[in-house]
């Protein structure tokens, strides 16, 4: 994909500075910026569909059933997808890119090459992708009362910016961070 079919997909994603900074700059920006967002996010979205499960009594507590049960899925993998970026893929790039500037030869790790763990944070992207659709598709197919479809209109602006964020995200790491990690570990 060229950058300027990158930037009508996804517009305001600053590409060519992203590869061109170092990795941990790029690491920092994805962490204090997406994975700070999804953190702020989640609980918001999380209290407001208990607010609609209450606010439709026994007869919307039931039809909230999937919604509630895709959101919690998502909620679950999401946090555990930002903890193994931050507290194991994240810090092996770091240490890769510091032995790297200092003219070292990456480490051998028991997972093998770090494309193995790239390809399992990638297949989590796909995954949540999917998540977010199904809660899409609930979404445009739900009829209940006033008061419940309120808060779910909030609830839907809220995952449609949260999808947004996201796709900034998996950008920035699937198609600029793990491409680059990669050919530093071939390096």
């Amino acid at each position: 994909m060229s950058e300027r079919q990158e930037k009508a997909v996804l517009p305001g994603v600053e590409t060519a500075r992203w590869r061109a900074s170092g990795l941990d700059d790029l690491i920092e920006h994805i962490t204090s910026r997406h994975h700070a967002y999804i953190r702020s996010e989640l609980p918001w979205m999380e209290r407001a569909i208990a607010g609609a499960v209450e606010a439709g009594g026994r007869a919307g507590a039931d039809a909230l059933v999937p919604l509630s049960r895709s959101f919690r899925f998502f909620k679950r993998e999401l946090e555990l997808h930002l903890r193994k970026e931050e507290e194991i893929l994240f810090p092996l790039i770091q240490q890769m890119e510091s032995l790297a500037s200092s003219g070292h030869n990456p480490l051998l790790h028991s997972f093998g090459s770090i494309a193995n763990p790239i390809g399992i944070l990638e297949e989590d992207h796909r995954g949540e992708r999917h998540q977010i659709r199904r809660m899409f598709d609930w979404l445009g197919n739900y009829h209940g009362s006033p008061p419940v479809a309120r808060i779910l209109g909030s609830f839907t602006d809220r995952l449609r910016a949260l999808d947004a964020d996201m796709r900034v995200h998996v950008h920035l790491e699937d198609e600029i961070l793990f491409p680059r990690v990669r050919l530093l570990e071939e390096s």
